[in-house]
């Protein structure tokens, strides 16, 4: 009865219109196939339970859209007509062969017509029936994307009691983790799509922890200044975010863990800028995927096993001896091979580097030496995970986060001829922001007013005042980038329907609480957020928050993102870098921290293109220090690189 049910689920697009209900037949659908080993059936399901029903609703309006633009189009049949004089359309009604070059060039139309309304989802797997069929597909859309990047996904297992529970419930109640590698360094000649599930005691006490994070920092921050004006009670204040802040430390320690030893997976592909390393960096892999492809051979193993083993040789410099060895055991039983296994990896851990890895620069950010660049990892994220801190697993990686395979498919047909080297290049020239809208955070307005008049007087401002949906839809969304700096996501201001329709290449930021957190409408809904709104209309990268943060500290945070990554309009002023920070956040005067500092024009390069990487910044907390202050910060949607402030890389 239940397989009748997720047969007649996946026709047409009944699922994505039934709710929370489709989606957990397919999860139980997807763990029972893992449960007797049918790991591709598994992935199949899994995606197919993690694309929701806005993404369809949205994608038909935008086909709607299109439709209806096309409709109001002449064709070409309409320009000949309207350009005729009085005898050539005397003529057109007795002349056959005129007659029927205008009738065929009218059907041509009719047909578009019919095939744009036939073109009305993102939803590559609909009406797949067959589980390996659909993993065909997978991999095919897959092979689409871009070489350099690695998809990693992140589903959460079926818990069907909870699907009527009310948000809180559902993150809090714990359940297996299934991480599954859509697409790694060797997906050209492998690309089956490898799963693994994550399960064990500790899984409860995680999942509980994660889902108070957000809850507990708001208890400490939200107090009455007033019952906090003495210098015993400032202390209480500030003791209670430290604990937090050690609170959180361990526990992105224990997500880590939860995934030994397979962390290592959350880590690109390596990159150096063309030298002498590089090509030795190259010629090592290739030995070294030699190497794991001799082993196989002799052994036999499987694909799954293979590339699991080869993504461990890429990444065997960052293992310890012990990550190798438990790595070695997960992949065979056999004592011999288990111990041979390890022998290989760590050989080719003492091989004589190619290139010194992850070279930073110097303080200012120039770099000093070669350097290992990984390309982007996109983390497609089951909406229950969501709150989850998958950033801090490698804070030296760059990440981006989709909601579903189908989400990154959509946006990469929108800029894919565009993309290069895994990233979208962008130029940001104009923008617009507004500022403290509800016009009660006086402090943030004082800060950053004083930031976009110094770095970027030239863009358009909003300060202090509620705008109107007209003024975004018309003037602030129109620009090549929009920042918001206030209360929540800004949806308070403009409904999230209006933003769907329209046509946006726009880079956002949203420097609020919550900002680009998922959350519910009430009992038996999919959880909706700000970016899936912003997705819909095209916007390629989203970054914001998923918990609430300190004004001042996420201020600075901010104008640390946005001056590393947006060229300042005038190069005679200060690097931000170097500008007194205190003064800043406590009057917003701009000033530098000692006198003879260069400006920008005379500072070495401290900018960075991509946009992932300034993030990762902030996740290995080089500017702000605390947890509470760093891991809520996200991208979302596509890498994107500003070749502003930075060339491409070749």
């Amino acid at each position: 009865m239940e397989e009748d049910i997720v047969q007649y689920l996946l026709k047409d697009n009944v699922a994505v219109n039934t709710g929370p209900n489709a989606k957990e037949f397919f999860l139980d659908q997807a763990e029972n196939e893992f449960n007797n080993g049918n790991l591709l059936s598994s992935v199949f399901y899994q995606v197919r339970a993690l694309y929701q029903a806005s993404e369809e609703r949205y994608f038909q309006i935008e086909a709607k859209l299109k439709c209806e633009q096309g409709d109001n189009k002449p064709t070409l049949a309409d320009k000949l007509c309207s350009e005729m004089n009085e005898w050539e359309k005397e003529d057109l009604k007795s002349n056959a062969f005129m007659q029927y070059v205008v009738k065929k060039l009218s059907n041509g139309k009719q047909a578009n017509h019919n095939e744009k309304s036939k073109n009305t989802t993102c939803n590559f797997l609909q009406n797949i029936i067959e589980p390996l069929k659909g993993v065909q597909k997978i991999e095919e859309i897959c092979q689409e994307l871009p070489k350099e990047w690695t998809i990693l996904q992140l589903c959460k297992g079926p818990r069907t009691e909870t699907t009527y529970s009310v948000y809180p419930q559902i993150h809090e109640l714990d359940a297996s983790i299934y991480l599954t590698v859509l697409r790694h360094v060797r997906s050209a000649e492998y690309p089956t799509p490898i799963c693994l599930r994550f399960s064990g005691p500790e899984q409860k006490e995680l999942f509980r922890k994660y889902a108070n994070i957000a809850k507990q920092f708001r208890q400490c921050i939200n107090v009455d200044p007033k019952e906090y004006n003495t210098k015993e009670s400032k202390k209480l204040y500030w003791d209670m975010l430290s604990e937090l802040d050690q609170y959180i430390a361990q526990v992105l320690k224990e997500l880590k863990n939860f995934f030994f030893p397979w962390s290592f997976l959350f880590t690109g592909q390596p990159y150096i800028r063309p030298s002498p390393e590089a090509n030795a960096l190259m010629t090592q892999q290739k030995k070294a995927f030699a190497s794991v492809d001799d082993f196989c051979n002799e052994y036999r193993w499987a694909v799954q096993e293979r590339v699991l083993l080869s993504l461990t040789a890429m990444n065997v410099d960052a293992l310890s001896e012990l990550e190798i060895h438990a790595i070695c055991a997960l992949l065979t039983s056999s004592v011999r091979e288990k111990s041979n296994a390890a022998k290989l990896l760590l050989k080719l851990q003492n091989a004589p580097a190619g290139a010194e890895g992850n070279v930073e620069g110097d303080g200012n950010g120039a770099t000093t030496g070669p350097s290992t660049h990984h390309y982007p990892v996109i983390l497609i994220v089951d909406e229950r995970l969501d709150h989850f801190f998958w950033e801090e697993i490698n804070t030296q990686q760059e990440f981006c986060r989709v909601n579903s395979l189908q989400c990154l498919w959509r946006l990469h047909c929108l800029y894919g001829e565009r993309m290069h080297r895994g990233y979208l290049p962008v130029n940001i020239v104009d923008g617009a922001c507004l500022l403290n809208p509800d016009n009660n955070l006086p402090k943030t307005e004082t800060r950053m007013r004083s930031f976009f008049e110094y770095w970027l007087p030239h863009w358009q401002r909003k300060v202090g005042q509620k705008p109107t949906q007209d003024e975004l839809l018309k003037d602030f969304f129109k620009r090549s980038c929009y920042v918001y700096a206030g209360h929540g996501s800004g949806l308070q201001y403009i409904n999230g329907k209006y933003i769907a329709r329209q046509q946006m290449d726009c880079v956002v930021f949203l420097f609020g609480c919550d900002s680009s957190r998922l959350h519910s409408n009430g009992l038996y809904s999919e959880l909706v957020g700000s970016h899936l709104y912003y997705h819909a209309a095209k916007c390629p990268t989203l970054v914001g928050t998923l918990m609430p943060g300190l004004d001042a500290n996420m201020d600075g945070v901010a104008t640390e993102i946005l001056s590393r990554w947006i060229t300042p309009k005038s190069s005679s002023v200060y690097a931000w870098q170097c500008i007194e920070r205190s003064s800043w956040l406590k009057e917003g005067v701009i000033k530098p921290y000692k006198s003879d500092l260069p400006t920008v024009a005379d500072t070495p390069p401290y900018q960075q293109g991509s946009l992932c990487a300034i993030l990762a910044r902030i996740h290995q907390r080089r500017y702000e220090t605390r947890h509470y202050n760093t891991v809520p910060y996200v991208c979302r949607g596509l890498p994107v690189w500003n070749c502003d402030v930075q060339p491409l890389p070749d």
